[in-house]
């Protein structure tokens, strides 16, 4: 068989398997409803809100709404609101999903077009699908971020062999995704500028990008989205840190450089196995490939945004091995490691680093997925056992429910039946209730936002009051018919 042909069948054989493997976390996750109002629920309606030429507002879980836009700036869900035609509440599950599929295939030829062997862009297109941090995006809803960082290999793609318009609108589509990417994308267009990659003219332009990147983020996070906001503040700046550092509030100690360097490693006091999590991040994310970041410089001085906006959080679960944050250090380890065993190497026909590199990620992945520090729904995201495809309660019946309710009706949902409600155009995450005709609780859901004893005291208030009429009421579904 010729060569060619083999690496070609490897390849497709490693995408199916990739392909498949997701598949298994993502989507029974939604049909067991293990998908919630945030985000998946969310973002659903809001693309079905611009489907119908609403401009959308986050009734659905604020008390007080803003914009959507004003929480964040995401313009992809508009781009894919005609999916909902087609898919309904699966549409940006299935986008996510070709997303990392196509990511994959753009690392294997940006590996190629930097002068890769097919063995190195197999590696790396392996390393992206098993990668700890894909896995987690895949187990977690739907992300917009997620898209935008398998677009990333694209956009290199385009600059090393010449195509600057197509380079230009890639930028353009990672930066729509969320305000903050172009904090990532301007820092990665900016360092790869300097790579002997590229001829003069994409130098230039990859350095244009980089600076219109970091302008358009500090416009949209400073300027728009305040603008948009019912208070004037921008709603995600949860870091106390940089705060403390720029202009320290009165009685909040003034951070400095020291500060923020160890804020890499530790946690402040009171946080609960803080700095376990964040070394956990650190031990699992250089086996899983974080070494070759340090090996090839350049490759890590664009994670460093990353790094940053991951570890100076102030909330924990954002330090974590698990979810969506670390998604957009996917595909820059999976070039920056078949580029260090590449150089290496040498030119050696052995195969066996670039394997080994392989098995040490997914054994990562692995151990995300049944051990870590933080605690996190593991039947998520183990595909490897029963629980992930099954509940202890019965979905079956909550589904039959759900098809009962007419889409024109307002819906005040618990949190796993928002997403599957998403398509209306009043939907609220309970205990929201606002103008809903009817509420739909799952009683052997977990009680999110509410605690258990709040939760089941005012679900049961609602059962007795004279302006609700139970319709159904089953250890596993309840639903309330408003008395009018």
């Amino acid at each position: 068989m010729p060569i060619e042909m083999s690496s070609r069948r490897a390849f497709g054989m490693a995408i199916g398997a990739g392909a498949l493997l997701h598949a298994l976390v993502s989507f029974p996750n939604h049909y067991l409803f293990r998908t919630y109002a945030l985000d998946l629920g969310l973002y659903t309606n809001t693309a079905w809100q611009y489907l119908h030429g609403r401009i959308p507002d986050g009734r659905m879980f604020q008390e007080v709404p803003s914009l959507m836009l004003a929480d964040h700036f995401d313009l992809y869900l508009p781009l894919f609101s005609p999916l909902l035609l087609l898919f309904g509440s699966w549409s940006l599950l299935l986008v996510q999903w070709a997303f990392i599929i196509v990511g994959a295939i753009g690392v294997r030829a940006l590996l190629l077009t930097l002068g890769q062997d097919r063995r190195h862009a197999l590696c790396g297109a392996m390393l992206l699908l098993l990668f700890f941090g894909t896995f987690g995006a895949s187990a977690y809803d739907y992300h917009s971020n997620v898209v935008a960082a398998m677009a990333l290999p694209w956009f290199l793609v385009a600059l090393v062999r010449g195509r600057g318009g197509l380079a230009v609108a890639l930028f353009v589509f990672m930066l729509i995704a969320k305000e903050n990417m172009g904090l990532w994308t301007g820092v990665v267009a900016l360092v790869f500028s300097f790579s002997r990659w590229l001829s003069a003219g994409m130098r230039r332009c990859a350095r244009v990008l980089g600076v219109a990147g970091l302008a358009w983020s500090f416009v949209v996070i400073m300027v728009i989205m305040p603008a948009l906001t019912h208070d004037g503040r921008y709603a995600h700046f949860d870091y106390s840190l940089i705060a403390g550092l720029l202009s320290p509030a009165e009685g909040q100690a003034h951070t400095t450089l020291i500060d923020l360097f160890a804020a890499l490693f530790t946690a402040p006091a009171g946080v609960p196995d803080g700095t376990a999590i964040k070394l956990e991040f650190w031990g699992i994310m250089l086996l899983a490939g974080g070494w070759a970041l340090i090996a090839r410089p350049a490759w890590g001085l664009m994670a460093l945004p990353l790094v940053a906006q991951k570890m100076w959080h102030d909330e924990p679960s954002k330090w974590a091995v698990f979810g969506q944050y670390n998604i957009e250090f996917a595909p820059l380890i999976a070039v920056a490691v078949p580029l260090a065993l590449s150089r290496w190497m040498k030119d050696s026909p052995r195969s066996w680093p670039l394997w080994l590199a392989t098995i040490a990620t997914a054994c990562c992945t692995v151990r995300t997925m049944d051990n870590t520090v933080a605690y996190h729904d593991r039947s998520r995201i183990r595909f490897y056992k029963a629980a992930h495809y099954q509940r202890d309660h019965d979905v079956d019946l909550a589904r039959r429910v759900i098809g009962t309710i007419p889409a024109e009706l307002s819906i005040s949902a618990q949190s796993p039946a928002v997403p599957h409600l998403a398509l209306r155009e009043r939907l609220y995450q309970f205990p929201i209730i606002r103008d809903a005709d009817m509420i739909l609780l799952l009683p052997q859901e977990g009680s999110y936002p509410l605690d258990t004893a709040t939760y089941r005291h005012l679900t049961d208030s609602l059962a007795d009051a004279p302006d609700w009429r139970v319709v159904v009421r089953d250890p596993a579904v309840i639903l309330l018919n408003r008395v009018r």
